[in-house]
């Protein structure tokens, strides 16, 4: 759930020229990112690409070229294993980059190329990752899925790498200068 969440955001960011407000139906209990009792609150795996997109997302959506391993579907073709959005916040100089992985199998391996200038540095990296399709939070279990930091790539001559899991959300957090 949380894969198909983070595909809609990226969407909704690289269409924002148009697209002007999106509203999320479901936002009590239910099917909502958090699901509370009387004593308890439980964060849904959708909770993360949501907080994600809110904090990092700012300014203007950017156009970016992905160059992606395909997958062959049935109904539509081949289509990118990667499903990227970014924008830039003129306000903090920051950069976010957002990355699925569709592969259920195989990790990939990113170069980013920023073509105008590079960040000075990528200030964090969260990851929703997991081996499990259908894997779920519950209240005997509240961290089957959750957003966990990693490892930021250092950036050298506009450039950083990164390898995304199968199965993965990605956001980047990049400051410039």
């Amino acid at each position: 759930d949380a894969l198909v969440v983070a595909q809609w955001m990226n969407v909704f960011l690289r269409k924002s020229d148009v697209l002007k407000i999106a509203c999320l139906a479901q936002i009590v209990n239910v099917i909502a990112p958090i699901l509370t009792t009387c004593d308890s609150m439980l964060k849904q795996s959708i909770y993360y690409p949501f907080m994600l997109f809110s904090r990092l997302a700012a300014g203007t959506a950017l156009d970016v070229a992905v160059k992606s391993p395909m997958y062959h579907t049935a109904k539509f073709g081949d289509m990118p294993l990667l499903d990227v959005s970014s924008s830039y916040d003129e306000a903090t100089n920051t950069n976010a980059i957002f990355i699925v992985n569709r592969s259920q199998t195989e990790s990939i391996h990113i170069e980013l190329n920023w073509q105008d200038r590079a960040p000075r540095l990528i200030k964090s990296v969260h990851q929703v990752a997991g081996t499990d399709p259908k894997a779920a939070n519950s209240y005997d279990n509240p961290n089957q899925v959750v957003a966990v930091s990693v490892a930021a790539p250092a950036v050298s001559d506009n450039r950083a790498g990164i390898t995304v899991p199968p199965l993965s959300f990605t956001a980047i957090e990049a400051q410039f200068a």
